[in-house]
């Protein structure tokens, strides 16, 4: 990669923290008047936020749920597969690239990473799955944990799309449905999140029980 690429890529990643922490509203009420303020662009717009947000550490539930209130729940739930893949592919692709080392700094303190990493090592695939569907992982930090570790970008691609169905898209159901009022929307969303926690604990259990390579 040559030094203007690089130099790009530090002014995006740069330009979305600042977007993200001073910019952008934190409510989806509040993002969804934005995104629909944009008109036929939105959609698009929205995609291309969500891929430059997601290394920033923006919440992708919040995104989520917007992307519900503003397009309903199809559109909603297509906005939130894409942009969860897509961001998800920008902070893994930079934690390999040029955000290697500062990542790598901050993350190598943590003792939880350090068991993630010997884990995605061994088993990737699964080991990813189990971490996004998991309720309370935060899944940028992730992104960028996945990235640092040997994990394959197929199988880390494939994990992002099953946990963005499972974890991500639920949030713009929930969104739609409290904008509407509709309870079965809202009852849809949750137990996909609940599927989610308890495949979660099923491919956890599978890991701990299967001996290491």
């Amino acid at each position: 990669m040559t030094v203007g690429r690089i130099a790009g890529l530090i002014v995006v990643v740069a330009a979305a923290f600042a977007a993200a922490a001073l910019l952008l509203p934190r409510s989806p009420d509040a993002l969804r008047e934005s995104i629909i303020a944009l008109g036929v662009l939105g959609p698009a717009i929205a995609v291309a936020a969500w891929a430059l947000l997601t290394p920033a550490l923006f919440p992708g539930t919040v995104l989520a749920a917007a992307g519900g209130l503003a397009f309903g729940a199809v559109g909603g739930t297509a906005l939130a597969i894409g942009g969860a893949i897509l961001g998800g592919l920008m902070a893994f692709v930079l934690a390999r690239t040029v955000a290697r080392k500062p990542v790598e700094r901050i993350l190598l303190r943590s003792r939880r990473y350090r068991r993630l990493a010997g884990v995605l090592e061994r088993r990737g695939f699964s080991a990813m799955l189990a971490a996004r569907l998991m309720p309370g992982v935060p899944a940028s930090w992730l992104h960028y944990a996945a990235g640092l570790s040997p994990v394959r970008i197929r199988a880390f691609t494939g994990a992002m799309a099953v946990g963005a169905l499972l974890r991500t898209a639920p949030y713009a159901l929930l969104g739609q449905g409290l904008g509407s009022g509709s309870t079965l929307t809202i009852a849809v969303a949750v137990t996909s999140i609940a599927i989610g926690a308890l495949g979660a604990s099923a491919l956890l259990w599978r890991l701990r029980a299967a001996p290491a390579a």
